[in-house]
């Protein structure tokens, strides 16, 4: 076959590779937008602007166009990178017991409770899915799903004030996750991410504001079994049969920004670096590198905003 025969099978093969990888992705998207749209209801409002002298006001309702595009690891300490790229109407919401979009690196976030310096929200994280056999150690074994994660997460600030431009927290989130090999969801074990974040805000506007962050990871064994498992009748010469135990997962070293280019426009970005030296299943035969790099970026376009607005205290 002549080299344009070959460029054009695996033309197609990437084409298909990509069309099966978003329909894999779908059910788990799908269930994220059906929650938000599902608990961010106008039943749970904000009261009306003007009771608290240090909040802003913005709209309770926001409506953006983006872009959204990651490149990164396939899985922690997988050596293949995927590369996702996702145009969406997104929501931002401010609700009394519930945000959507406000944050840079965590967009879909509950908030339960706060005072002061304490708060308990719900925290989100999702996985992208990969076709198994796009992933030389994994071929024959069963494709990685769209995984979302949710649980509580109690935030202390243990530096800077409300205002100011420099503030620190530590965050105690545990999350339960879920695979979607459709739409019905899988229970896949638990993950603790403690997390160290300092927040600038680097201009006069709230929202432009940078983040950096140190989180290392702990997961049940259920959840390292969906990563490092070898099942016995998934096991070759190559990939020996391997049982994942709980512990430690890896340390995520992250940065991220989001600058407000007009009043209709912002681009959001980050990258993080995943060190995954003594990683507990560091012996797995899918476990490949101790570093994991990614980096994600997004362009959004607001195109509506409700009339209603709330008051937006500083976090």
């Amino acid at each position: 076959m002549d080299a344009y025969g070959d460029t054009a099978i695996r033309s197609a093969l990437e084409r298909r590779s990509n069309w099966m990888a978003l329909q894999r992705n779908f059910a788990g998207l799908a269930a994220v937008a059906l929650l938000a749209s599902g608990v961010a209801s106008p039943g749970l409002a904000e009261e009306a602007a003007g009771e608290d002298p240090e909040a802003e006001t913005e709209p309770l309702w926001e409506w953006y166009m983006a872009g959204f595009g990651r490149y990164g690891a396939v899985y922690p300490g997988s050596s293949e990178n995927q590369f996702n790229i996702i145009p969406l109407p997104f929501p931002r919401y401010r609700g009394k017991f519930f945000r959507l979009g406000e944050e840079t690196e965590n967009p879909l976030r509950g908030k339960i409770f706060r005072r002061d310096r304490v708060k308990l929200d719900i925290d989100f994280d999702i996985n992208f899915g990969e076709d198994s056999d796009d992933i030389d150690v994994r071929k024959g074994m069963p494709d990685l799903d769209f995984i979302l994660e949710v649980g509580p997460e109690l935030s202390l600030q243990f530096a800077g004030e409300r205002n100011s431009k420099w503030r620190a927290y530590l965050n105690l989130p545990v999350r339960a996750a879920f695979s979607w090999p459709g739409f019905d969801p899988r229970y896949q074990g638990l993950v603790f991410a403690p997390e160290i974040r300092l927040r600038n805000r680097y201009t006069e506007n709230r929202k432009d504001e940078i983040s950096f962050r140190i989180t290392p990871q702990f997961a049940t064994s259920e959840y390292m079994n969906y990563f490092y498992g070898v099942r016995p009748e998934f096991a070759n010469s190559l990939r020996p049969a391997f049982k994942a135990e709980s512990g430690y997962l890896g340390t995520e070293l992250g940065i991220s920004a989001r600058k407000v280019l007009a009043s209709r426009y912002e681009l959001v970005g980050g990258v993080a670096l995943g060190l995954l030296d003594g990683a507990k299943n560091r012996n797995s035969p899918l476990f490949e590198d101790d570093v994991n790099a990614s980096v994600f970026v997004a362009f959004l376009w607001k195109f509506w905003e409700s009339k209603r607005r709330v008051e937006v205290l500083p976090d």
